[in-house]
């Protein structure tokens, strides 16, 4: 998990979050991130828990997390390119459907008994890496689908989808239909998948090209990608924004990753599989009880103020999941998604009406690389971590990480560029962890 040139995160043009009509557009998209986001949840714990079955080494459930995560090392930067030279639109659309068919192939291999381990993070991998272009691609379109002045409320609303979805149902669903057999939970998520282009083709976008431009030599592509990166670091903000999140995001991924060790029998938590789905369903419970007043928040206080408040608690809150009681977890998780959901809105929001919009999938790629290409780092860190000292300190260790950057000072986020959506531009003129 900003709208108009002010200090600290903007705080004048949120004033109106909550007045503009986000229109039928906006709720078709909301709709089709709804089902893809619910897909993911169910996914995204279907994958651990088929790894658990196929094995207890906590250095093979880590490579399996660490080959989920990879995409967001390899795969952001040129779909970044891919979304400033083509209509996001049609990038969208085009690699969820070469997602689906990845997810299905990994939910026969696994209903046939034929996935070994090897082969289920291979295939991770290959579903990340379409579901990596489908996130980027996504929230470049939104700017596109909503005015300057409702990009709080729709970023909110979004995030408030993407919590229920990805972070409570998706699990719940995910736990429960994982239990029922070999690669229940990933067939469930084909389904998902499957909606989502459905609801997809009812997106209609008045200024996409009828056909997609030519793309260019590889020259051209790192050419567009070094002006991104130019700009990207040049931006001192948006630098301080990305390492403190990219730290957040460090100790999420360890933990998520070490979770079913942790809290499924026979770990010291002693949960069975379906209610280790509903457990991780806790964050949402926070998100999603915060959503409601995450941009009320942004214009109150500002994203400086969010983000110098959010982080640090962030970080305790993966600490004090090392207390060995379900109890315990649950508040924390709880705690954790609350914030998660004020730092989000914050981010997502600040990067929309300050980057320029012809730059933005490029800058906001290599902000994404950085805050999502630590967690496959994460979960590597995770697996040794609780190889040599046990799955207790990776709670410790990466959430005191959190909690130390995220008290270090941060710049004044000033919102909003001349060319950039905060100025008034039309909307005609584009999604989990912290700073999505």
């Amino acid at each position: 998990m900003t709208t108009s040139a002010t200090s600290d995160g903007g705080r004048k043009g949120a004033a109106a979050a909550g007045s503009p009509r986000l229109g039928r557009r906006f709720r078709v998209f909301q709709a089709a991130v709804l089902s893809s986001d619910l897909a993911d949840g169910v996914y995204r714990v279907a994958v651990p828990l088929l790894a658990l079955q196929l094995t207890h080494s906590a250095l093979a459930i880590s490579a399996v997390g660490v080959a989920m995560r990879m995409p967001w090392l390899l795969v952001t930067l040129p779909a970044g390119v891919v979304v400033d030279r083509y209509h996001p639109h049609r990038v969208l659309r085009a690699a969820s459907w070469l997602r689906m068919p990845l997810v299905l192939l990994l939910a026969a291999a696994a209903f046939t008994g034929h996935l070994p381990v090897w082969a289920l993070a291979l295939g991770a991998f290959a579903v990340g890496a379409a579901g990596t272009v489908v996130d980027i691609a996504a929230q470049s379109l939104v700017p596109r689908l909503v005015d300057g002045a409702a990009l709080p409320r729709a970023n909110a609303s979004l995030q408030s989808v993407q919590t229920v979805m990805a972070q409570f149902l998706g699990p719940a669903l995910g736990g429960v239909v994982a239990a029922l057999g070999a690669g229940g939970g990933i067939g469930t998520a084909t389904v998902l998948y499957v909606v989502t282009l459905l609801v997809l083709g009812g997106l209609r976008m008045p200024g996409e090209p009828a056909a997609a431009p030519r793309g260019g030599s590889p020259k051209s592509v790192l050419a567009d990608l070094r002006e991104g990166l130019g700009h990207f670091r040049s931006r001192r903000d948006l630098l301080h924004l990305a390492g403190v999140t990219a730290c957040v995001n460090l100790a999420y991924a360890a933990t998520i990753t070490i979770l079913p060790l942790w809290a499924v029998a026979p770990g010291r938590l002693g949960l069975p599989s379906w209610a280790y789905g509903v457990l991780l369903a806790a964050p949402a419970v926070g998100g999603v009880a915060a959503g409601r007043y995450a941009a009320k928040a942004l214009t109150r206080f500002g994203g400086g103020s969010v983000l110098r408040v959010c982080a640090p608690l962030v970080g305790l809150c993966y600490m004090a999941l090392a207390v060995p009681h379900v109890a315990a977890a649950a508040v924390a998780l709880t705690v954790s998604g609350a914030l998660l959901m004020a730092i989000n809105v914050m981010s997502v929001t600040y990067r929309q009406t300050s980057i320029p919009p012809e730059l933005f999938g490029r800058v906001n790629a290599a902000y994404r690389w950085i805050i999502w290409g630590v967690l496959p780092l994460g979960s590597l860190v995770a697996g040794l971590l609780a190889d040599a000292f046990g799955v207790a300190w990776v709670f410790l260790c990466t959430g005191g990480l959190a909690l130390a950057t995220g008290l270090l000072r941060a710049p004044r986020l000033a919102a909003g560029t001349a060319a950039g959506p905060a100025a008034g531009t039309p909307a005609d003129a584009p999604k989990a962890p912290s700073g999505s």
